[in-house]
């Protein structure tokens, strides 16, 4: 019983916070407001959530949900253009509602600042699903491999998480529009079709 009470107060404040965050900004949002929402008190705030950084990467976990999901209701010979468009797909239907499109600079922050290239890929679920996925696109030869696959698709997840920090800040087309663009300039670089390589200087260490 006291359990179920601790998570459906955990609940009330994740949600109160999420809409004093949209409504005020975080930077600007007081935790009296969000205790206030959630009738409960600033103390029990700070029990279930230590700081707001803490209910931004609530929201990111939640985020992560669809694409999880998605990616494993996939069989894991799915080529890899099916994989992009699932990762595309899900993160713009997610973020894409105004509400939550409002605080994408701020969980792209957080996630930066909580998250390392050298930590756990395994801790992270959508950065474990999408590296193996990448590793058996390069086994059948869809990638390249100049780099490793599991690298690859760090670097493609940092590629689509800056695009939609951008988007937040500037919303100049849809966001999957936005996301697609990203991929094809992953797969296929910024030159325009027919123009020259350009030679890329590489020093031996």
């Amino acid at each position: 019983m006291r359990d179920r009470q601790r998570e459906e107060t955990r609940k009330k404040l994740y949600h109160a916070a999420i809409e004093i965050f949209c409504r005020d900004g975080v930077s600007n949002c007081r935790i009296e407001d969000i205790a206030l929402k959630a009738e409960v008190s600033r103390a029990a705030f700070y029990f279930h959530f230590p700081s707001k950084d803490d209910v931004l990467l609530e929201l990111l976990r939640e985020a992560e949900h669809p694409t999880i999901d998605a990616l494993n209701a996939m069989p894991l010979d799915a080529a890899i253009e099916t994989v992009f468009e699932t990762v595309i797909s899900t993160t713009a239907d997610f973020w894409g509602a105004a509400d939550r499109s409002r605080l994408l600079v701020d969980v792209f922050g957080v996630s930066m600042r909580r998250t390392t290239i050298l930590a756990d890929r395994e801790a992270e679920v959508v950065r474990a699903a999408v590296g193996r996925r990448f590793e058996k696109a390069a086994e059948r030869g869809e990638l390249s491999p100049m780099i490793p696959p599991e690298v690859l698709s760090d670097f493609y997840l940092l590629n689509i998480f800056a695009a939609m920090a951008s988007w937040g800040v500037q919303p100049i087309m849809p966001l999957k529009d936005m996301l697609a663009g990203v991929t094809h300039l992953f797969m296929n670089g910024a030159k325009p079709p027919g123009a020259a390589m350009t030679a890329v200087p590489f020093q031996k260490g």
